[in-house]
């Protein structure tokens, strides 16, 4: 029996191919993780054969298609489309512009939002992160809480440092433990930005135990010689027990009509009489140190060791010398910081002095974490108790309600958000955004929107430092585009030769090959040298262009190294406002 052969289609074939994820012969596919430079300038036509060929081609993977699901859904324009116009609908029966009779309502909003933002509301972590995660901050606050109160009910001396990243709340769940206590404690309150030295520090602590008691008590101390002690701090011959050497009553008031209370702030001398004499108050102390990390910069850490030593000699009880049966009221020093390695920077006597406790707290480790905290700040009700029971108020607070949903859900204010909390999560930055949002707000446009969170974003961002790029006349955009084509062959640091010898050759490609358009060329328009060096020297004088080396004695200006202060995304940006076709074909080339 002879054999019969079969011939397949060609078409056939292909369509087999395609089906079965084999790739086609003009198809080339890079492996998976090659990174890809995006491309300059999209093509209407050929990009969609492209990307049709390489879908058809890949064989797609199910790990692959979850992973990019959430990106599509977001950057989607018809989903886009469909929520905005959602949104339009859901905001369609509000009005525009508001009315008269809600233009106090808004300002009072406008100001409850901006006390919101000085103090936020606490998010729930549970419910954001659920049962299994570990809620830091809540714990943060039951430690710092549980610490403070054994030292204003019982007396207690002790010691801890706050650590956590900028923008965490350390210092809020300081004001929120202290505000909590059941008595009314004297609260010191230092900055190591602001107290530089041991002398300041001490100043500030004597005027805020002043103010707050009205009177001063040092121990009483024999020696008419000032002494040294083990800190290094000189220790003043004490006033009279029944004079107070911080409060002046004889001086004259501010306006000349009587006698006066005035603090005489003391000398370094009685850092340690002052600070020794705390647990003898009438009501128990609490040190604040904000910025404790620049405080252990100081000489000695004389102010520390005071401290310190202080609340650790602090005993819970009857004091131990009180002749009249009084009770040693309690000390606490509570140092704020944001640096890790703090405690490596105490000196060994500090160290030892200093409890060991350590308390950490975490900013919003998920985006919606930062998504409550702004629905909850922005949509704080109105603190009016005469608008309880007004028709206006009520109607304000279903309105505004209304548009704090709208705003949350929309895409637009979904994706800045996002972008800005991949680049940080600083709840400082979040509050100086929303402030402008809420500054924004007028009753001719009393709503808050993407566009109007766009604005406030964009001025917290850095300028760009040559936003007119565009500008510059066809010879310089030339050699930032020559700079690019080097950049992309490796080299970073380039001449005035090398990029002149760039332009020539694509001068000569661009007219080897003449297409004309209604009898005029579209090719590279020629230039001569002494044009190309005047706008590269512009470029140098405009810091485009800087030096990446000192050029020789007798070397000259087009063989000197220079580097570009700009990157191709710039480039490309003044590319594309300029418009030429011929200078978008060679830019293209650059991948």
């Amino acid at each position: 029996m002879h054999s019969v052969e079969i011939t397949t289609p060609r078409r056939l074939l292909n369509t087999v191919r395609r089906d079965l994820g084999s790739p086609g012969p003009k198809a080339h596919i890079p492996p998976l993780g090659t990174p890809r430079l995006p491309s300059a300038f999209p093509v209407a036509g050929s990009q969609k054969r492209v990307v049709s060929a390489s879908r058809a081609a890949r064989t797609p993977s199910p790990e692959a298609s979850e992973a990019e699901e959430p990106l599509h859904e977001t950057i989607s324009p018809k989903k886009r489309t469909q929520t905005q116009s959602r949104q339009k609908d859901g905001l369609k029966d509000l009005p525009a512009v508001l009315p008269h009779r809600l233009h106090s309502l808004l300002a009072r909003q406008k100001r409850a939002v901006l006390q919101a933002l000085q103090s936020p509301p606490e998010i729930d972590e549970i419910d954001v992160y659920g049962e299994d995660y570990p809620p830091t901050n809540t714990l943060a606050y039951e430690q710092l809480s549980d610490l403070l109160t054994g030292t204003v009910t019982r007396g207690e001396g002790n010691s801890c440092l706050l650590i956590g990243p900028s923008g965490s709340g350390k210092t809020q769940m300081v004001e929120r433990a202290i505000a909590a206590l059941p008595d009314n404690p004297i609260v010191v309150r230092l900055s190591g930005h602001a107290q530089h030295n041991d002398r300041l520090a001490i100043r500030e602590i004597a005027w805020q135990l002043a103010q707050q008691t009205g009177q001063s008590f040092l121990p009483a101390n024999d020696g008419e010689d000032d002494e040294d002690d083990a800190s290094g701090a000189v220790i003043a011959p004490d006033p009279p027990a029944d004079e107070n050497p911080f409060v002046d009553d004889g001086a004259p008031t501010a306006t000349g009509s009587g006698p006066g209370l005035t603090v005489t702030l003391p000398p370094p001398a009685h850092l340690l009489a002052l600070i020794s004499m705390i647990p003898t108050l009438p009501r128990p102390t609490i040190i604040v140190l904000d910025g404790f990390d620049l405080f252990a910069t100081h000489a000695r850490q004389a102010l520390l060791y005071c401290l310190l030593d202080t609340a650790q000699a602090c005993r819970a009880g009857p004091a131990a010398g009180g002749g009249q049966g009084a009770s040693a009221s309690g000390m606490a020093v509570v140092g704020v910081t944001a640096r890790v390695d703090t405690i490596n920077l105490l000196e060994k006597r500090v160290k030892s002095r200093f409890s060991g406790r350590m308390i950490r707290t975490a900013g919003a480790a998920r985006f919606a974490h930062w998504v409550a905290l702004v629905k909850a700040i922005v949509g704080v009700p109105v603190d009016d108790e005469e608008a309880d029971g007004d028709g206006e108020a009520k109607e304000w607070k279903r309105m505004w309600e209304r548009v704090v949903e709208q705003f949350v859900a929309d895409e637009d204010v979904l994706e800045r958000l996002s972008e800005t909390y991949a680049l940080a999560r600083d709840y400082q930055l979040l509050r100086r955004i929303l402030t402008s949002l809420v500054m924004e707000l007028t009753p001719a446009s009393p709503h808050p929107t993407a566009a109007k969170l766009e604005k406030a974003i964009a001025q917290q961002r850095c300028p760009s430092r040559f936003p007119a790029l565009h500008t510059l006349p066809y010879p310089a955009v030339c050699l930032l585009i020559a700079s690019v084509h080097a950049q992309t062959s490796g080299h970073d640091v380039f001449t005035f030769e090398m990029l002149h010898e760039t332009f020539k050759n694509q001068v000569r490609t661009s007219q080897s090959a003449p297409v004309q358009v209604e009898g005029g060329g579209i090719g590279m328009v020629r230039c001569s040298r002494d044009v190309l060096f005047a706008a590269f020297e512009r470029l140098v004088d405009l810091r485009v262009f800087s030096l990446a080396a000192a050029p020789g004695t007798g070397t000259g200006r087009e063989f000197a190294l220079y580097r570009s202060a700009v990157d191709r995304f710039a480039v490309k940006k003044a590319v594309e406002a300029v418009g030429q076709l011929s200078l978008k074909k060679w830019f293209t080339k650059a991948q």
